[in-house]
């Protein structure tokens, strides 16, 4: 084999030899449904036959599974118990018997930050705490919440404890990234609903947009992906929408928290599992496996971002300004030499200002998903990128010579991960350890100054309302006091000061806060003494 310059490819190079993706539906009869390592398993079933070459399970030396949301923290927990060793489990199930069992972090970037990962390891063949090469890696999730949900309704009760044991290398939910702080926990902020939702008025407040104009852009760029979800037959929510039906609050769409009906966010109650093979050239011939199925990745860089309350621009990421132009640039590519992608899309500015960032129009005849995306593709948990990245090496085996971009984002805009992929091979080897260095010039940027006890005047700079049965429950605010200009967290629920940001949407505008040990209080000087 060579390279589009006849040179020989380095039989250390890494490449994906074989992708795998299921979708379950839930069983009528629930006693039949698939646990998270069942799942799992069927997906690993389907990335070994992918490769055309029996008997492999064997070989795999290290399994890699992806956090689920159950063991995620806040996010969740599974009533009907788990493995206490995933990987194994998994890895049982498909008769392998890795040396390596690892367990990853929460985060929607994780699968493709763990595929750079390895494809370093593989390239370098043997890690820094062992003198066993790496040769062979399962990458793997599942997300089984739909059945969850399903049997809590019915009253049913699953059994999916098991005591698989052996060695783990369990790397923690956060992997030491702090998520949020006190001020956000105080004011309600546990969830990534608020945070995107702030962070999606503050662009719009950027942009000098009302919300008529906003919604439609939201709308348009989600309408683009439940088109390509409707034909995508693994699609756990199926259906095509135009602009319209997505940002119209209806009781079928009701707003949850403004801006987002339900029909503009992620949608996690899915039965899906997804993974990845991958090994070195040198592996793939010695095995067998076919050149048609060896994908290359030619580039990646991973970032995160300065904590919410401290970046000096809440509607826009520096940091994923950082992977995906420098992913691109260590792949030796342009994004007009990319012909397919997929955008992380579980709230709408993430893909809008990815398409920013790269520089796509809308009116780009280029699809900006291979799956159709977290809200109907289907949501699964930190698992999602890992289709992302399975459905794009379907796309470019059938391209070949084509390069495709997939792109996954963690907590509130916080952690970013790209990667650059071809069934060419890369001119030169991949750029190892480059992350330190992009991190660090990011780290240095300035930041905003935050008060957590703030009194007096501010200036709001974005906002969020609460709604509860389609009817409006809170207000969260972030707002910079105009003496020094730091910022804060406050909430009200009192009706005239909701009252007034639902009608009068007033970006901009000064308000009043005040602190107290429950948290911070605000109310605007000019909004009607009583509306209840």
């Amino acid at each position: 084999m060579s390279t589009t310059n006849d040179q020989p490819i380095p039989s250390n190079t890494p490449i994906i030899v074989g992708v795998g993706q299921i979708t379950e539906r839930v069983c009528e009869n629930l006693a039949e449904a698939s646990s998270h390592a069942d799942l799992a398993a069927q997906a690993c079933e389907r990335a070994l036959n992918d490769t055309g070459v029996l008997n492999l399970a064997r070989n795999i030396d290290t399994m890699v599974t992806v956090r689920t949301f159950a063991d995620s923290g806040s996010l969740g927990s599974c009533p009907f118990g788990m493995s206490d060793n995933l990987a194994r489990a998994i890895s049982q199930r498909i008769g392998a018997n890795p040396e390596r069992a690892i367990y990853g972090v929460l985060g929607g970037e994780t699968p493709q930050k763990l595929t750079a990962e390895f494809c370093e390891r593989l390239m370098n063949r043997e890690s820094e705490d062992t003198p066993t090469p790496y040769r062979m890696i399962m990458i793997t999730g599942a997300e089984v919440i739909a059945t969850i949900r399903a049997a809590k309704r019915q009253g049913v009760t699953l059994d999916w404890h098991e005591v698989t044991g052996g060695q783990l290398e369990d790397r923690g939910i956060t992997g030491g990234y702090a998520l949020f702080g006190e001020e956000e926990i105080r004011h309600g902020m546990s969830n990534a609903m608020p945070y995107y939702a702030l962070m999606e008025n503050a662009r719009r407040a950027k942009l000098k947009l009302g919300r008529a104009a906003y919604d439609r852009q939201m709308g348009q760029i989600f309408e683009h992906y439940s088109q390509i979800a409707a034909a995508n037959p693994l699609s756990f929510f199926p259906k095509a929408f135009d602009c319209r039906e997505l940002t119209t609050p209806t009781p079928d769409n009701p707003m949850l928290m403004a801006p987002y009906p339900r029909n503009l966010i992620a949608k996690d109650g899915v039965n899906q599992a997804a993974a990845a093979l991958l090994t070195t050239v040198g592996e793939a011939r010695r095995l067998g496996i076919a050149r048609e199925k060896w994908v290359f990745l030619h580039g990646y860089a991973d970032t995160q971002e300065q904590p919410f309350l401290q970046r000096p621009d809440l509607g826009d990421s520096p940091a994923m300004r950082s992977s995906l132009l420098n992913a691109l640039k260590h792949a030796e590519r342009t994004i007009d030499d990319i012909q397919h992608m997929d955008l992380y899309s579980c709230f709408p500015i993430v893909p809008i200002l990815a398409r920013d960032v790269l520089e796509l129009t809308e009116g780009d005849p280029r699809a900006l998903t291979t799956t159709g995306g977290l809200p109907f593709f289907g949501g699964p948990g930190n698992n999602y990128t890992l289709h992302g990245i399975a459905s794009l090496v379907e796309r470019l085996r059938d391209d070949p010579g084509s390069y495709g971009l997939v792109y996954g984002n963690g907590g509130w805009m916080s952690k970013h991960s790209t990667g650059i992929y071809s069934t060419a091979p890369p001119n030169t080897p991949l750029h190892p350890n480059h992350n330190e260095a992009l991190q660090q010039e990011l780290d240095q940027q300035p930041h905003a100054l935050t008060n957590a006890t703030p009194q007096g005047r501010a200036t709001l700079e974005t906002y969020t309302v609460a709604y509860r049965q389609q009817e409006p429950e809170y207000a969260l605010v972030v707002a910079r006091l105009q003496a020094t200009g730091e910022r804060f967290l406050a909430l009200s629920y009192q009706p005239g000061s909701i009252e007034y940001l639902v009608q009068r949407d007033p970006l901009g505008k000064s308000l009043n806060v005040s602190h107290d040990i429950s948290g911070n209080i605000f109310h605007f000087s000019e909004q009607p003494a009583n509306t209840c």
